[in-house]
């Protein structure tokens, strides 16, 4: 085995029973999209629904199709448009999905049975109606034959990470004039980082993702929020080489040493999601001490520098994410190196023939 992703099915409890919390009198809706952003949504989605998150969201229908055969009883969200000719998959699933345009509405409005969300764009300038769309096809559900398929008025924010111009406030201001003409129905539009800093926000639900995994989407530490990183993701020393000054290793020749020094080869690259941008910048575990990724990443393996004093052999443990004593190499640390977000850096651990995966119950 190449490498093993752990997965800490108890911190994912933890950190959904944290965000009811923090969510006060609104639900939380766990997003769990992406294979939950590489975390496995089954498992994390049974994790968290039985932690207190009351639905779970997803991307596709695709991605229901799978949650709804192993979590019949969970209810399901579609958080992205339809295909053509998806609508008639619906019922087999069982699950709201989204109208975020005239189109999609027309594909819907002859279904009653399949309950749905209406987005509003307030301001994101992707997937959402304008708010005269919206309010139009809610108060057109609102009078039909079955008026409790109004299963939600959302909306998504662009900018709740990084607000510097106050983008947030405008968004919030549309969405609250679009709620206040709208038919009944649970309001929600706060994500991660509007459930971690904007009480404001909260409304009905709020559709955490990031946080969910014990990551501040502000790329600052998620424990100050009380959440815990919920993967782990190591290899091990392969082989251990002595370089005399003036000696190299790895293509381009990143890394040349100039004294006599001790490299360890460990067979993980960005074939395996370790980003290569990462190549002499960024630390992994050995033994709980920081050793520097020295030489360019290669796709299937990494050379670290061994520090002088530290005892490494073959097969020692390598954390390339997650903890080792007392230290911590996190996912927003490995994100800021790399010029990228979180999100990318847990979704890019892909899975692979000779890589593990564990899940931790506790």
């Amino acid at each position: 085995m190449r490498s093993l992703v752990e997965i800490d099915l108890v911190a994912v409890a933890a950190n959904t029973r944290r965000l009811c919390e923090l969510a006060g009198e609104a639900e939380v809706w766990a997003v769990v999209k992406a294979d939950a952003y590489g975390h496995g949504a089954v498992e994390v989605g049974r994790a968290a629904a039985a932690a207190g998150a009351a639905r779970l969201c997803v991307a596709t229908l695709d991605e229901a199709g799978t949650l709804r055969a192993a979590l019949p009883d969970v209810p399901l969200i579609v958080l992205s448009p339809l295909a053509p000719g998806e609508e008639e998959l619906i019922a087999t699933i069982g699950c709201a999905v989204t109208v975020a345009t005239a189109e999609g509405w027309t594909a819907l409005r002859e279904r009653p049975e399949i309950d749905v969300h209406i987005k509003v764009d307030t301001g994101m300038g992707r997937w959402g109606l304008a708010p005269d769309e919206a309010v139009a096809i809610g108060n057109e559900i609102a009078s039909g034959p079955r008026p409790e398929r109004l299963a939600g008025l959302m909306s998504h924010l662009a900018t709740a990470d990084d607000d510097p111009d106050g983008f947030v406030d405008q968004q919030l201001a549309v969405f609250r004039a679009v709620a206040a003409r709208f038919p009944p129905c649970p309001r929600h539009l706060a994500n991660s980082a509007a459930l971690l800093r904007r009480p404001d926000l909260l409304f009905d639900a709020v559709r955490p993702g990031i946080a969910l995994f014990g990551v501040d989407p502000m790329g600052r530490a998620a424990t100050d929020h009380g959440l815990a990183p919920v993967m782990r993701w190591t290899s091990s020393v392969r082989s251990l080489r002595t370089l005399p000054p003036g000696a190299s290793t790895g293509y381009g020749r990143r890394f040349v040493a100039d004294q006599e020094c001790r490299v360890a080869l460990v067979p993980v690259g960005y074939a395996d999601g370790y980003p290569r941008v990462l190549s002499g910048a960024a630390d992994v575990l050995i033994r709980g001490v920081r050793c520097r990724v020295v030489a360019n990443v290669s796709m299937d393996q990494l050379a670290v520098l061994v520090p002088d004093g530290l005892t490494v052999v073959g097969g020692d443990e390598v954390v390339l994410l997650g903890s080792s004593g007392d230290e911590h190499v996190t996912a927003e640390e490995l994100a800021q190196l790399a010029g990228v977000i979180p999100w990318e850096i847990l979704c890019g651990v892909r899975s692979a023939s000779d890589r593990g995966l564990r899940l931790a119950r506790g």
